[in-house]
């Protein structure tokens, strides 16, 4: 009898998984140990499986990287610019007079309504708002200056760069790693 296979849904949350894991530098075969182990789950996964399931994971991630700069930039312009408008009609109706109603009279009954009409001077936090707009379109546009910004080291003097060679990076590199799946290992080891 065949295994059962998986829904579209099941494969989704499989893939984040999946994901959330390999970012923590989970090997493939920790992975498919981890994820078979569900409770609830009619199916198995196999290492192999988990390896498609990463590259299908991977080819997402590059496509979002390969978004359109321009059009994501159109893209929140577009946001800003209704909520420009937005913050202008609040502004407009913050400044239109105040209307209020109350009804005069006695224990009997009301004998006639009253209307009064303020006036007001608009509500500053919906400037405050377009004024953000503004600023925001400037930074997305790029028309303001690019500002400065400087990185010190202790004391407010100049940063130290340590050079490392390739081997030597490398060499660190690996040792981190090591520490980082012997930390992992003993978690592993608590939760069985």
């Amino acid at each position: 009898m065949a295994a059962p296979k998986r829904t579209a849904f099941q494969i989704e949350r499989d893939r984040r998984d999946i994901a959330d894991m390999y970012l923590q530098g989970w090997t493939q075969a920790r992975i498919t140990e981890h994820l078979n182990a569900r409770k609830g789950i009619d199916y198995q996964l196999s290492t192999r499986m988990i390896g498609y399931d990463l590259k299908s994971v991977q080819e997402a991630w590059r496509a979002s990287a390969l978004i359109d700069i321009d059009e994501a930039k159109a893209r929140e312009l577009a946001k800003v610019d209704r909520l420009e408008r937005e913050y202008w009609d609040a502004w407009g109706r913050s400044c239109e007079d105040a209307e209020t109603t109350r009804q005069e009279g006695d224990e009997t009954g009301p004998s006639k309504v009253v209307k009064t009409s303020k006036g007001q001077a608009g509500d500053p936090r919906f400037l405050a708002g377009v004024q953000w707009c503004i600023e925001r379109r400037c930074k997305i546009i790029g028309v303001d200056a690019p500002t400065r910004q400087e990185h010190t080291g202790r004391g407010g003097g100049p940063m130290e760069t340590v050079g490392m060679s390739l081997a030597e990076w490398t060499a660190a590199r690996t040792r981190r790693r090591a520490d980082v799946e012997d930390t992992l290992e003993l978690f592993s080891s608590d939760d069985e």
